[in-house]
């Protein structure tokens, strides 16, 4: 029970602490202020009652348009995070568009947070009426809760490291390849109620690392590791990292090509 509490809070909280991370780097390198703790405080309490909202009408969504609306719900939420992903990475090397950036983060956070803390609410609650474990689950919950601030604190500084170090906006590609993470899971939803067909994986990595392990958990939240993936996923994984880093970079291409051209 205390192993499948902390494995719980692993998987719904780890994206959460991650995307934080990610965002703090993000505000840092193009020299934004933080929100102040004001608008945290009121921003953590609206997360919270509409976690509870959505884990209360999950079962609700699972009927509508003949039993896929849970699907598509979180496929569309995952394809805006990827989204407003792209469009941080893109406006990364702008100075302007502060109240925009501020927005497209906190429309982000919001995102991750709400739908994580829906699912894990209900695996929660179903746990806790199961086992009846009070302090056991109230552990599993502490010693989850501390590894995921661990290692997002961990990878914090290793984003800090990477962008003074590296590459100055090293983060900001650590953000797209969460958003792609996202886009991936929008696919798996969209392969599950038939909108994309399933077809045979290309390989299978799980024998090196499982998806279930801590590390396979890692990667998944940060590079939307798949074991098996289809090819369907592959293309669109691909695609999905190269147009963005070529609208970013084609003004700088265009540029260059025309000043040597004059």
């Amino acid at each position: 029970m205390l192993i499948n509490t902390v494995l719980l809070f692993l998987n719904n909280a780890l994206p959460v602490f991650i995307i934080t991370s990610l965002l703090l780097r993000y505000f840092a390198i193009n020299y934004l202020d933080i929100v102040n703790a004001k608008k945290v405080f009121i921003g953590v309490i609206l997360t919270v009652i509409m976690s509870v909202i959505l884990s209360s009408h999950l079962e609700n969504l699972s009927i509508i348009l003949d039993g896929k609306g849970t699907e598509f719900f979180l496929s569309f939420g995952a394809i805006i995070v990827y989204l407003s992903t792209v469009c941080l990475f893109i406006l990364s090397h702008k100075n302007d568009y502060t109240s925009v950036k501020k927005y497209l983060a906190m429309l982000i956070f919001f995102i991750i947070s709400v739908f994580n803390g829906a699912h894990f609410i209900i695996y929660l609650v179903s746990y806790w009426t199961q086992a009846q474990q009070d302090e056991t689950v109230l552990i599993g919950i502490t010693l989850g809760g501390g590894i995921c601030l661990s290692i997002s604190i961990l990878f914090y500084f290793l984003l800090r490291y990477l962008d003074k170090k590296i590459y100055n906006h090293s983060s900001c590609y650590f953000l797209l390849f969460y958003g792609l993470g996202q886009l991936m899971h929008a696919i798996m939803f969209l392969q599950q109620v038939d909108i994309f067909s399933s077809s045979q994986p290309i390989w299978d990595s799980a024998k090196f690392i499982a998806e279930d392990s801590g590390l396979g958990q890692l990667l998944t939240v940060l590079f939307g590791y798949e074991t098996t993936p289809s090819l369907l996923q592959l293309v669109s994984y691909i695609m999905a990292l190269i147009l963005p880093v070529m609208l970013l970079k084609l003004p700088y291409i265009s540029l260059s090509f025309y000043g040597r051209k004059s």
